[in-house]
């Protein structure tokens, strides 16, 4: 029992009428009543009557009626949903957030392709900046945002943005008097950093640039994700972190402030896939994340400067 044979059916039973059917299925006649009749042979019963005045549905034909119906509805809808698919907007497809960073951006270009593509199941998770990379590697997820490290060559990263990292400290910290802190300023001031399992290649950088603007090695007491080294701020004192500007942004931390420094550091944000990746989503995920961050390379202005 064919589909076609089936959709011949369906088509005849619904119009009562072999050429109106015929003409539906762009068919000719002969052809439309050979696939009733093949139908007919394999099933062992007559489906319909056929008079010079009209078509009728036989007993068996009453009864193959719905299922015939179900079946063809079943197919039309598998068609219609594998080109969905094919064309990107139907699937799953599978994003890491950064553990870190700038949590709005991520948060808005996720957002925007759910609502554009509600028929696309969206699975998140959250990682470091190598742990996503890690992921994306082992095709565990499909896209992932990604900090400042090196990208291997089978993984295709576009930069999203520059964020830049504030000064967190105490509020009654002698530093937090300035409206902005000279980097130069920090030589010598106990300092927590985030992990270096998150990012070795990134934290190395920041260090270097810390020595660079202090001349000398930065007195780095711990290793804290950002909101554990804002408390352990608050039970020390004279201790400072940096975090990211939505973080800081993001809302009042009881007895923390926030400054800029001087020069501003700058941390580039991306998004990537792998190389070559088939996945019809991606390129959509990608045009998305474009649209609200612009096409346009971002620059770094004068009085900051690039991680």
């Amino acid at each position: 029992m064919e589909l076609r044979q089936l959709r011949a059916f369906l088509q005849v039973a619904n119009t009562r009428h072999f050429g109106q059917a015929a003409a539906v299925l762009k068919i000719t006649q002969p052809a439309l009543t050979q696939r009733i009749q093949a139908l007919e042979r394999e099933l062992g019963v007559q489906l319909l009557t056929r008079s010079a005045r009209e078509v009728r549905l036989t007993p068996a034909g009453e009864v193959l009626l719905p299922y015939a119906d179900s079946l063809v509805h079943i197919e039309d809808r598998a068609l219609r949903d594998l080109a969905e698919s094919a064309a990107g907007r139907r699937g799953t497809l599978r994003i890491a957030y950064l553990l870190y960073g700038d949590v709005g951006l991520m948060g808005r270009i996720v957002a925007e392709f759910r609502r554009r593509y509600p028929a696309v199941e969206v699975e998140t998770s959250v990682a470091s900046a190598i742990g996503n990379l890690e992921l994306l590697k082992s095709g565990a997820v499909d896209a992932a945002f990604l900090g400042p490290l090196e990208v291997p060559a089978d993984i295709d990263a576009r930069t999203i943005g520059l964020g830049a990292l504030m000064l967190a400290l105490p509020e009654d910290h002698p530093l937090a008097k300035s409206d902005h802190v000279p980097v130069r300023s920090l030589r010598g001031v106990p300092m927590i950093i985030w992990p270096q399992a998150w990012n070795p290649t990134g934290q190395s950088a920041f260090i270097s640039w810390l020595a660079r603007h202090t001349g000398a090695q930065p007195n780095i007491t711990a290793e804290e994700p950002p909101d554990q080294a804002l408390e352990a701020l608050l039970a020390d004192g004279s201790t400072v972190t940096f975090v990211s500007a939505w973080r800081a942004t993001s809302g009042y931390v009881p007895g923390i402030a926030f400054r800029p420094t001087v020069p501003v550091l700058l941390i580039r944000h991306l998004i990537g896939q792998r190389r070559g990746d088939p996945s019809p989503l991606l390129p959509h995920l990608m045009h998305i994340a474009e649209e609200i961050v612009g096409p346009a390379a971002p620059t770094v202005s004068k009085d900051a400067e690039l991680l």
